[in-house]
């Protein structure tokens, strides 16, 4: 099958996300076509309306933010949502500024794109149910997945002894987390280093206090990165889904961070992760302090991880369900529904 993906530059995930759709779609003799515009189209995508789509195209499958531009008559179209803005959750995370912008030029988008969908799929358990709560239409649930090849651990870890090293990887903003990195890396002193990298956007940046800030690291190095720390930190306050989290886990590392929407619905309270209420740096703190000093522990949580991985987040399972829509919607197509 022949499979258009456009999609708008966003150094987010959602790049993330084409690009592994492209690879595991080629991966099992498809047609991929991704196919990236520059991230100032994202206002105003209606300029690429008239981007045909590739000779011999037989679906077309794009993000809710842009998708509707790019539905073509006799295609079916089905949209991943990834992040669902109308989520009464992800309200309070949100800057005047982007409440505007959402209000504004986003939301009219995303309506567009639900109402010329031919399915519809959310990353997650709890955006699926935000979205159904709104839309009161079907909507698919496949979590985002990873190369568990690719994330996977590799080696034995540090000595005890040696300081307890964290990391940090997302986009500053307040529903990251990465404001309370200072605090945190101030409250735990000596014995620990605290390291963050800024995401995929090249000019994402935190330099301040204790925390050590990571040059921008190219996805295929990303591995590399989890399995050279003890922890990874997600102090996020709202996820949709939580692809850090999931990479976290396939490379055996365990997680510290708040209990909150996508980071629970990946990792698993005493069993991959230790989380606790969002905004308490008390319990963070007091999680990063008993995994420096239990060593067997940081291991128990890394192989629960990395086995919960293999379970429910490889993309094997992801790409049946993927494929399968695929198929129900061009089938439907060729039924003349």
């Amino acid at each position: 099958m022949k499979v258009w993906l456009p999609a708008i530059r966003t150094g987010s995930g959602t790049d993330v996300f084409t690009l592994r759709m492209a690879d595991a779609l080629a991966a099992r003799g498809h047609e991929p076509v991704p196919q990236f515009f520059a991230h100032r189209n994202e206002p105003w995508p209606y300029l690429l309306r008239r981007v045909p789509a590739p000779p011999g195209t037989q679906l077309v499958h794009g993000n809710s933010w842009t998708a509707h531009v790019f539905k073509r008559p006799e295609l079916p179209l089905l949209v991943t949502e990834h992040h669902y803005i109308g989520d009464p959750a992800f309200a309070p995370f949100r800057t005047p500024l982007q409440r505007l912008y959402h209000r504004a030029l986003i939301q009219p988008q995303v309506r567009a794109s639900y109402r010329l969908a031919d399915g519809l799929v959310a990353v997650s358990q709890h955006t699926a149910e935000a979205m159904q709560h709104t839309l009161q239409r079907p909507i698919a649930h496949i979590h985002n997945w990873v190369d568990l090849e690719q994330f996977a651990p590799a080696g034995p870890r540090q000595p005890a002894d040696l300081p307890l090293r964290c990391l940090f990887v997302g986009n500053p903003s307040k529903r990251k987390g990465s404001d309370v990195l200072p605090a945190l890396a101030a409250r735990l002193g000596d014995g620990f280093e605290v390291s963050c990298l800024g995401g995929l956007r090249a000019d994402a940046a935190l330099a301040y206090g204790r925390v050590t800030v990571l040059p921008r690291h190219l996805p295929e190095d990303m591995p590399r990165l989890y399995n050279n720390v003890d922890v990874v930190l997600l102090p996020t306050r709202y996820e949709a889904f939580g692809y850090v989290a999931l990479e976290a886990m396939a490379c055996g590392i365990p997680v510290v961070g708040f209990d909150s929407t996508g980071t629970a619905e990946v990792c698993r309270h005493g069993e991959t992760a230790l989380l606790g209420p969002v905004d308490d740096l008390d319990t963070m703190v007091m999680h990063l302090q008993r995994l420096a000093a239990d060593p067997g522990l940081r291991r128990e949580l890394g192989a629960n991880a990395r086995h919960r991985a293999e379970r429910l987040f490889g993309q094997d399972q992801a790409m049946d369900r993927y494929i399968g829509l695929y198929e129900t919607l061009t089938s439907g197509v060729r039924a003349g529904r």
